[in-house]
């Protein structure tokens, strides 16, 4: 704090010799004159002094017998002091400072996290028809109401977090085939009095185990994905047995379902693969908003290729992005060459993507209790068929809003 100071008021470093320049220095003190970072050479002393301090110091050589001459001139005075010889400095940095104030009001960049089965251009056609594209104002994007539609438009996504960093639109998501962490969980109930459990899959109740909440299901209870499993609006009753009151918290269990899935992959046994032949060639470009702008030299010759683009976004203090981009298009040619699999090959390709969805289900915690496998080759393919016989967690959160459930009505005697 004390160097921006000294660096507002201005300051200089000063070379001290002469008959005395102890003396100098010490009157220098006494009168209130600060001097910093002293150094002692063989004939002088180099020392930094504030920009009034330097001032007063014309009684002080005179009396002393000292000479004093100025190495560096520092802060901001003197920066002052030299802008006004640049005109175009002066009037283009505060146009500058407006021109990234007045953009970083706007969305210019948009990331997607945590989607699989809904594709990033699916998502973005989605932003799109809800008003939010590149350069959408901020102010114009209700995230709350964006994250509601965007669970109710597909049913894949079990939840939906849409926030904004700097100029950045970040669009979170999980699908029904992954459990949503703890953490995940609180962040989406945060600011709800309590929550319901809901089933993800249909399904039969293994078991169930309640640390808060009201059950509605036991073992061997029949679900549909969206039943709800435990409530967390808690009756309070009456004294005549009716429900007085709710209280509410948030429903806690762990309970397991019991339900089949089904896996089936087809492999055409005649296809084509790509052969890269190791040319490329690669084209710069610069983009301004929508607007791109490629560099080529002449057309691309090769007859078959790939493009990979490779970008870069311009942003100011890591997170004010702007819509001005650049990167390269590299084209990379390849041949196309038909092969036909042999059916051993077949079946172990077939077994190995087999063996990768059996270890997704274990990452999610699913137990595999049976399972049939059936391969076939069927019009010119192979086919795998999987049916598993499963148990796993299931439970979904649902936020409540606070407002009283409506009590069923009386029977009149």
């Amino acid at each position: 704090m004390e160097g921006f100071f000294r660096y507002l008021q201005g300051f200089l470093r000063i070379r001290v010799w002469g008959y005395s320049p102890e003396r100098f220095m010490n009157l220098c003190g006494s009168r209130g004159i600060r001097l910093w970072d002293i150094t002692r050479r063989e004939e002088d002393y180099v020392m930094e002094i504030s920009l009034p301090g330097f001032f007063r110091l014309r009684p002080i050589v005179r009396k002393t017998g000292t000479r004093v001459s100025v190495l560096k001139r520092r802060g901001l005075p003197f920066l002052i002091r030299r802008m006004r010889k640049r005109k175009v400095f002066v009037t283009g940095f505060p146009a500058c400072l407006a021109f990234l104030l007045i953009m970083s009001r706007f969305i210019w960049a948009i990331d997607i996290e945590g989607n699989r089965a809904v594709t990033d251009d699916m998502l973005l056609d989605f932003l799109s028809e809800n008003g939010v594209t590149y350069g959408t104002a901020e102010n114009a994007v209700d995230l709350e109401r964006l994250e509601e539609t965007l669970r109710e438009t597909f049913d894949e996504v079990t939840w939906a977090s849409i926030t904004m960093e700097g100029t950045r639109l970040s669009v979170n998501i999980r699908e029904n085939d992954l459990m949503m962490t703890r953490e995940e969980a609180e962040e989406a109930l945060k600011g709800y009095p309590g929550s319901d459990l809901l089933a993800t899959q249909d399904g039969t109740v293994v078991s169930i185990l309640t640390r808060q909440g009201v059950p509605q299901v036991t073992a061997g209870t029949e679900v549909k994905k969206g039943d709800l499993l435990v409530s967390g609006a808690v009756p309070v009753p009456a004294d005549d047995g009716s429900v007085k009151e709710y209280q509410y918290c948030h429903a806690d269990a762990d309970v397991v379902i019991a339900y089949e899935t089904a896996f089936e992959e087809r492999l055409p046994l005649n296809y084509e693969y790509k052969n890269y032949t190791g040319r490329q060639r690669r084209d710069f470009y610069l983009c301004f908003g929508e607007k791109r702008l490629v560099f080529r030299p002449g057309p691309c010759r090769f007859l078959k290729y790939d493009t990979v683009t490779q970008e870069n976004q311009l942003k100011v203090l890591g997170q004010i992005f702007l819509p001005v981009s650049w990167g390269f298009e590299v084209n990379r040619e390849y041949v196309t060459v038909e092969a036909v699999y042999q059916e051993e090959q077949a079946v172990r390709i077939l077994e190995e993507r087999l063996e990768k969805k059996i270890e997704g289900l274990y990452d999610l915690g699913v137990q595999i209790m049976q399972k049939n496998v059936t391969i076939n080759t069927v019009g010119g393919s192979a086919v795998l068929n999987a049916v598993f016989e499963v148990e796993g967690k299931t439970g979904q959160p649902r936020p409540l809003s606070g407002k009283q459930p409506e009590a069923a009505p009386k029977e009149e005697a």
